[in-house]
C-alpha cells in the first residue's frame, strides 16, 4: 500500500472520532510544548495546563518478542542471543546491516503520523541497553557477549532514538522513554532482550556481577537523562519495565532490594536533569511501590500493567473493582498522590471460553471499550500494547498487516536462513502493508475527548459509580454509549 492508501483506510476512523487526518507530506510542527510534570495526581505543563496522556507503545521495533513480530525459531529467544547468532553467521557488519533492515521498517515515520492522525497524543517506546552499547565482540574467533564489565556506551548508537524523538515533535507526540531491558535483565523475560537467567535476571544477584549490572544500567540513565535533559517532547523517564525479584516464577517489587534501587536510579537522573517526570513500575499492583516521601522523590508518576488473562478465569467487573479499590487505598491511606499511568494493557471479554466460571456474552470489543471509557473517565493515562502486530487480525495490534499484502506470514528464522532471506521478510513490515485494526481503534477513539485532566482519581468504586454507570464495572451501558 502507498500512503494515500494508508490515509484511505484510516478516513473512516477519523469521520467517526472527527479528528482530521493529518498526511505526512504536509504535516509541520506546532508550537514546541512546554515540559509537563506532576503537580499532585495531575499531569500540567509549566503554563499550568492539565494534560492527558493517551497513546500506545512502539514495542517489537528497537527489542524484538518472538510472539509480536516476524521473527520465529519456534521457542522464546533474547534479542541478544539473535544479535550473536547474527555476528557469527554474517559479521558484525552484517548483523547490524540486518538489524538495521528491521528497525527501518518496524517504524517508520509514517507510522508516526498515523498514530498521531487516530487521535494519540503519546508514544512510549521501548528499549534495552543493547542498543545502545558494544554488546558483542569478538572472542579468538567467533562473536560472543561483551562482558559486563567491559560494556561501554556509544553516543552513535543512539541515532534511531534521536530520530524518534524528532518524529514526536513533528507529529506533536509526546514520548515515554522506557528502559525495556536493562543491563543483565530486571526480569529474564524475552521483552528484556536477555533470557539468560529466567529466573529473575542478572540486575537483580547480590554479588560482584549484580552490582556490575546495576552500576552499568545506572550510567546508561545518567547518559540518557542527561542527552535529552532538554527534549520538551519527551514527558517521562521510565526507568524499569516490569522489573522485579521472582519467587516461584512470580515477580516482585515489593523489596527493598528493588524499592533501594528505583531510588539509585532515580538519583542519577537527577543528577543531570530536574526537568523530567519518572516512572516507577509495580509488578503488578500499587501495594509493591513505596509512597514517594519515603525516598523523597519529586515529580513522579507510578505505572501499573493491567492483564486480566482470559486463563486467570476472573470477570472484568472484579478485576477493575479491584484494581480501583487498590488505587484509592494506596492514594488515601499512604498518600501516593502522584500521576497513574497504565503503559501496557489488554482485556479480554467474559464470554472467553477460558472464563468457565463467568456467565457472561461480553465480547471482546465491549470489553475493551469499557476499559478505555474508564481509564478516561478515571484520569489515568495510558498506552496501549502494542501500536503494531505481525498477524493478519489481533487485539494486539492497533495495526496489523494487509490481507492483500503477499508473504506477510513468513517469519524470519536466523538460526538457518540466509541473510538476504531475513532481510527480505524483514523489510515488507513496513506501514505500507499494514491496515489499522477498526475494530480495536472504534472501542478507543471516541473516549479520548473525554478524558478526565484533573488527575488521578483516588474515590472509592462507590462514590465513582453513585453518579455514573461505566459498562466494565456493571456491564450496563450508560446512556453516552447508546
Amino acid at each position: 500500500m502507498k500512503k494515500s492508501f494508508v490515509a484511505f483506510l484510516l478516513l473512516p476512523v477519523l469521520a467517526l472520532s472527527g479528528i482530521g487526518l493529518i498526511a505526512c507530506d504536509t504535516q509541520t510542527p506546532s508550537e514546541t510544548p512546554a515540559f509537563v510534570h506532576a503537580d499532585g495526581a495531575k499531569i500540567i505543563d509549566t503554563n499550568g495546563n492539565a494534560i492527558g496522556l493517551m497513546g500506545t507503545n512502539l514495542g517489537g521495533w528497537l527489542v524484538q518478542e518472538s510472539w509480536l513480530v516476524p521473527t520465529d525459531i519456534g521457542r522464546e529467544y533474547g534479542q541478544i542471543d539473535m544479535m550473536v547468532t547474527l555476528a557469527n553467521r554474517f559479521g558484525l557488519d552484517g548483523m547490524q546491516e540486518l538489524l538495521d533492515v528491521y528497525e527501518t521498517s518496524w517504524v517508520t515515520e509514517d507510522d508516526f503520523a498515523n498514530i498521531k492522525a487516530l487521535g494519540f497524543n503519546c508514544v512510549r517506546i521501548p528499549f534495552t541497553y543493547l542498543n545502545f552499547m558494544n554488546v558483542v565482540k569478538l572472542s579468538g574467533d567467533e562473536y560472543v557477549r561483551t562482558p559486563y564489565e567491559e560494556l561501554e556506551i556509544d553516543p552513535n548508537k543512539f541515532a534511531r532514538l534521536d530520530w524518534a524523538i524528532e518524529m514526536c515533535k513533528k507529529y506533536d507526540l509526546y514520548a515515554i522513554l522506557d528502559m525495556h531491558g536493562a543491563v543483565g535483565s530486571q526480569s529474564g523475560n524475552d521483552h528484556s532482550g536477555d533470557i539468560s537467567h529466567p529466573e529473575g535476571g542478572e540486575l537483580w544477584l547480590q554479588n560482584d556481577t549484580g552490582q556490575t549490572c546495576r552500576e552499568k544500567t545506572k550510567e546508561l540513565w545518567r547518559f540518557i537523562a542527561n542527552r535529552y535533559k532538554d527534549e520538551t517532547i519527551v514527558a517521562v523517564y521510565d526507568i524499569l519495565n516490569e522489573p522485579g525479584l521472582k519467587t516461584n516464577g512470580t515477580q516482585s517489587t515489593g523489596g527493598k532490594i528493588v524499592q533501594n534501587y528505583f531510588d539509585e536510579l532515580y538519583k542519577a537522573i537527577r543528577e543531570v536533569d530536574n526537568n523530567h517526570m519518572v516512572s516507577m513500575e509495580s509488578c503488578w499492583t500499587p501495594f509493591e511501590l513505596p509512597a514517594p516521601q519515603t525516598y523523597g522523590w519529586e515529580n513522579v508518576m507510578y505505572q501499573y500493567h493491567h492483564y486480566n488473562w482470559a486463563s486467570s478465569n476472573v470477570a472484568n467487573s472484579a478485576y477493575y473493582t479491584s484494581q480501583i479499590a487498590t488505587n484509592n487505598w494506596v492514594t488515601t491511606t499512604l498518600k501516593y498522590n502522584v500521576p497513574v499511568l497504565i503503559g501496557e494493557f489488554n482485556v479480554w471479554g467474559d464470554s472467553h471460553s477460558d472464563k468457565t466460571n463467568v456467565q457472561s456474552d461480553q465480547t471482546d470489543e465491549q470489553a475493551m471499550s469499557g476499559v478505555i471509557e474508564l481509564y478516561c473517565a478515571l484520569g489515568w493515562n495510558f498506552t496501549t500494547w502494542n501500536f503494531k502486530h505481525a498477524a493478519e487480525h489481533s487485539s494486539w495490534g492497533i495495526f496489523n498487516y494487509s490481507p492483500s499484502a503477499q508473504n506477510m506470514h513468513e517469519h524470519a528464522n536466523y538460526l538457518t536462513m540466509q541473510k538476504d532471506e531475513i532481510a527480505g521478510i524483514w523489510a515488507r513490515h513496513t506501514a505500507q502493508n499494514y491496515t489499522v485494526n477498526q475494530s480495536l481503534v472504534d472501542c478507543i477513539i471516541p473516549h479520548l475527548s473525554s478524558f478526565n485532566t484533573n488527575g488521578n482519581d483516588n474515590r472509592t468504586v462507590e462514590e465513582i459509580t453513585k453518579n455514573r454507570t461505566f459498562y466494565i464495572l456493571t456491564y450496563d451501558q450508560n446512556d453516552e454509549e447508546q
